[in-house]
């Protein structure tokens, strides 16, 4: 083999590696913004209608209005009637909606998980064959969590130490882990490029928090689980529990909170205990 040869074989090499590599980490890619499901400047098929995030919502947040133009843009006559219709989950068939406070306008209530496409048509009077296509508007509305944040011990006992000594570290460390689904199945719509998302194509983010007595929250880790810290403190006592939110890193108001569990199939709040070291027995004589 020629020198040429070689150098072109191993560029190519090297491109399909890079390439291949690219690839792989774009299909890591995870949505943390809303522009993470805007896709070709709002094409009904292809993504939601804007990326500012006002097309994206939390469930049981997602009742909106929405409206349209009132003007023809191209003979500057007012529109004189609308329908505004959603489509169906079959891709092709729609279903009026709910009028709103004026005939450009209509009303979403509720919008379950998942995509949304909403289309309005207008005429601007009886000039027949001279109707605008209609306009398609995309929503997506975020799943509810479920999240079930759990210890690895099975009783209060377990996570219980002393302060003289303070929480016990390496295998005998108190670890709080998560796991986080979807608590609905979100709407798809056939026969569009609208992706069936997972719960693994959102990035989300945790914050922890220990739970004193009067229910203050003081955050006290930002990982997908979380190992209980506390350097010794002889003479100090404290009873207190850990709980977890859990939000999407796109909508970041879309919030679901948990206690902690006790590990296995617990249903049980995790109380931790902090206990001073015991005192000295007295001995007398009977």
């Amino acid at each position: 083999m020629s020198t040429q040869l070689r150098n072109i074989t191993l560029a190519c090499l090297f491109f399909a590696g890079c390439l291949l590599m690219a690839n792989n980490a774009a299909a890591q890619t995870k949505i943390s913004t809303p522009a993470g499901l805007f896709k070709n400047g709002g094409n009904y098929l292809q993504g939601t209608s804007t990326d500012n995030g006002s097309t994206l919502f939390c469930t049981g947040s997602s009742t909106f209005t929405l409206a349209s133009t009132t003007t023809d843009p191209e003979n500057n006559l007012p529109y004189t009637n609308y329908t505004w219709e959603e489509m169906n989950t079959d891709g092709t068939t729609y279903q009026p909606m709910t009028a709103g406070s004026a005939p450009n306008k209509a009303n979403v209530t509720n919008a379950s998980p998942g995509w949304h496409i909403y289309r309005v048509s207008a005429t601007i009077g009886a000039a027949t064959g001279c109707e605008a296509d209609p306009t398609y508007f995309t929503v997506y509305v975020l799943p509810p969590l479920k999240v079930t944040p759990r210890v690895n011990k099975t009783d209060a006992e377990g996570v219980s130490y002393c302060s003289e000594n303070g929480a016990p570290t390496g295998p005998n460390a108190f670890t709080f882990t998560s796991v986080v689904a979807f608590d609905a199945t979100p709407r798809t719509i056939t026969g569009t490029q609208l992706p069936a998302l997972t719960i693994d194509d959102f990035e989300l983010q945790y914050t922890w928090s220990k739970v004193d007595g009067s229910s203050v929250k003081t955050t006290v880790g930002n990982a997908d689980s979380y190992t209980l810290t506390a350097a010794a403190n002889p003479g100090h006592a404290e009873t207190y529990s850990i709980a977890l939110d859990v939000n999407y890193a796109a909508k970041t108001a879309c919030t679901y909170t948990a206690p902690a569990l006790y590990s296995g199939t617990s249903t049980t709040n995790v109380v931790v205990k902090e206990y001073k070291k015991a005192g000295k027995p007295t001995i007398t004589i009977e």
